[in-house]
C-alpha cells in the first residue's frame, strides 16, 4: 500500500500526484513479491479504475515497461472483487464475490494455493486489517506530508505488528514490511 509519511493513502480531493510510480527498485520489489501470489483481491470502489488502467496499459504507448509487465501479470492472474452491486466485472479472470468480506477472505485463506495479494482500495483494506485477517502489511512510504486525505487506518484501529524488514529506496521512499502479530 502506498502512503504518505503522515499515513494517508490518498490526498485531499483524491490527490495521488505525490506517489512515486516510476521507481525501478520499487517495481522490482513488487515483481519479486508477485512471484508468490496467485490471487488478487480488491473492493468494488477501486476495481473499475484499476481494471481500466491496466487494460489500457497493455496497448498504451505511454505505459512504461514496468506498467506493461504488471498489466500482463494482472491480465492472466485471478482477481476476486468484493461487491454487492457489481454484476459483470468486464475482465477475464475476474469474479465477483458478494458475501461478507471478512468471512469470504478467511475462506480464501484456508484454500490451497500461493499468497493472496490485497490490491485495495482503502475501505476494503482497512476492513480486513481491522478484522484481523491480514497476515502481512507492506507499506511503501513516500516522503510527503499531506496533512489530510484518506487514511488506511480507521480511528480506534489497533494492531500489534512485528517488523520484518525496512528498506530505504531511491527518491526517499521507505518500504516497510510487518507481520501482523497473532497470525
Amino acid at each position: 500500500m502506498q502512503m504518505s509519511l503522515d499515513g494517508y493513502i490518498e490526498g485531499l480531493n483524491k490527490d495521488m500526484s505525490w506517489v512515486q510510480t516510476n521507481n525501478p527498485e520499487g517495481w522490482a520489489r513488487v515483481f519479486e513479491m508477485l512471484k508468490n501470489v496467485d490471487l488478487l483481491v480488491l473492493g468494488r470502489g477501486m476495481f473499475a479504475e484499476y481494471r481500466d488502467y491496466w487494460k489500457k496499459s497493455l496497448t498504451s504507448p505511454e505505459a512504461t515497461s514496468n506498467e506493461v509487465e504488471y498489466a500482463r501479470y494482472a491480465e492472466k492472474t485471478k482477481h476476486i472483487v468484493f461487491s454487492r452491486t457489481l454484476k459483470d466485472p468486464q475482465w477475464k479472470n475476474t469474479e465477483i464475490n458478494s458475501g461478507d468480506v471478512v468471512q469470504e477472505v478467511e475462506k480464501l485463506k484456508r484454500q490451497s494455493g500461493a499468497d493472496i495479494y490485497l490490491v485495495g482500495g482503502g475501505m476494503f483494506a482497512s476492513t480486513v486489517l481491522d478484522a484481523g485477517v491480514v497476515d502481512e502489511l507492506r507499506l511503501v512510504i513516500n516522503p510527503y506530508l499531506l496533512g489530510g486525505g484518506k487514511s488506511l487506518f480507521k480511528d480506534g484501529s489497533k494492531q500489534s505488528l512485528e517488523l520484518v524488514r525496512s528498506t530505504a529506496m531511491e527518491g526517499g521512499i521507505l518500504e516497510v514490511i510487518y507481520f501482523v502479530k497473532g497470525h
